[in-house]
């Protein structure tokens, strides 16, 4: 018995590993207009990592300023959904200033997500596409 609802355990175990391993990766997403990136990176320790870079273009095809924004902090999957939350005491510093705390981010398919909910207004509805 003890040996049946081990092998259980593992197989579940093993099971949920393989489902949110396969979304492990980069996300971009590159913006018009003002030139920018958004880049979101699942890592398989659980951690992510969002950055948007921006270049502000001048008339003349001149870059006339450069940006980066970034935020960091702890993912986990459930119902087809990606939760990302941070810690504000550890996960906000001077370089990782965005507030990811209760964000939702949809499967659309297994290459393109979208967030569906989050503090930070201008990323509801981002999809972004997984890096090959």
């Amino acid at each position: 018995m003890r040996s049946r609802l081990l092998i259980l355990f593992l197989f579940t175990s093993l099971t949920c590993c393989t489902q949110t391993d396969k979304y492990v990766g980069e996300y971009i997403k590159k913006g018009s207009g003002i030139k920018q990136l958004y880049k979101l990176t699942l890592n398989s320790n659980g951690t992510f990592e969002f950055e948007q870079h921006w270049a502000q273009v001048g008339m003349s095809n001149e870059t006339q300023d450069t940006g980066i924004e970034k935020g960091k902090g702890v993912w986990t999957f459930e119902n087809k959904l990606i939760m990302l939350s941070c810690n504000n005491e550890t996960d906000i510093t001077q370089d990782y200033r965005l507030d990811f705390d209760d964000t939702e981010v949809r499967i659309i398919n297994d290459s393109i997500i979208r967030f569906v909910k989050s503090k930070l207004f201008w990323v509801e509805n981002m999809e972004l596409k997984k890096k090959m």
